[in-house]
């Protein structure tokens, strides 16, 4: 167990409040012991610790003046007397060491209450991202049953889309009801897209501009199904195409085709 002086004497030294002949006493002592060097570099840490968790704050011309008159004061203590005054009492050193214990504690706490803040945040991301993909596989489920359901009602007529030159080996099916603005549109042998692209779906009443309606991709094997929503009933349409358009864009003209159909 160390001795009470000399721990004293350590905490005097790490804060700077020692004599001169004190502080060479400490560090002879430092130079030949291991154990006092470790000590001396744990007590810098801490208090170094506590200097940067304290907030700073500037203190008022009084404090300021009263801070200069105590400094120059103790210039004038004689040399007799500065050991002496200068030396922590046994209860402000055991009031220190708790103090600078508690510092390090409030440190560590605060360390582990920002890394568990930072877990609970990243654990929230992933439950909203899970929660996330269960209502868009959910809506996939949902439009698939609804798209079968479509195209195996007795009223279902199809009507057939061919590739263009740039898509030869494409082809799709368009299922439409009578009256209905819905359709459901499978297409097959389409190549996937690289990114920026996607495919859009058009139609076109006779004698007019082609307008556009839904833009999807197709997976690694050229297949896509989707249900369209037409803005009046399909039949009063006369003709459908697939075009290859830049994602996201204002589509005003087709693009190039791929297939296209007459219904």
């Amino acid at each position: 167990m160390m001795d009470t002086q000399l721990e004293e004497l350590l905490i005097g030294y790490t804060l700077g409040i020692l004599s001169v002949d004190e502080q060479q006493s400490v560090e002879i002592q430092i130079a030949n012991n291991p154990l006092l060097r470790t000590k001396i570099q744990q007590l810098q840490r801490t208090v170094h610790q506590l200097a940067l968790a304290a907030p700073r704050v500037q203190p008022t011309p009084i404090v300021k003046q009263q801070l200069l008159a105590r400094a120059s004061a103790s210039k004038q203590v004689s040399g007799l007397n500065r050991p002496a005054t200068r030396r922590l009492s046994l209860a402000w050193t055991a009031a220190l060491a708790l103090l600078i214990a508690l510092g390090g504690w409030n440190i560590g706490l605060r360390s582990e209450n920002t890394q568990l803040r930072s877990n609970v945040a990243g654990l929230e991301r992933e439950v909203a991202s899970e929660r996330l993909r269960r209502v868009q596989a959910d809506e996939q489920i949902a439009q698939a049953e609804r798209a079968v359901a479509f195209v195996v009602a007795q009223t279902t007529t199809s009507r057939q889309l061919a590739g263009t030159e740039q898509s030869p080996k494409a082809v799709g099916t368009m299922y439409m009801q009578p009256g209905n603005q819905t359709a459901v549109l499978v297409v097959d042998g389409l190549a996937p897209l690289p990114e920026g692209q996607v495919y859009q779906f058009w139609l076109a009443r006779a004698g007019q501009e082609p307008i556009p309606s839904d833009q999807f991709s197709v997976n690694a094997a050229g297949h896509a199904q989707l249900v369209i929503t037409a803005d009046s009933q399909v039949n009063d349409f006369q003709q459908v195409m697939v075009t290859i358009e830049v994602a996201g864009g204002l589509q005003t003209a087709p693009g190039t085709t791929v297939l296209a159909g007459n219904l």
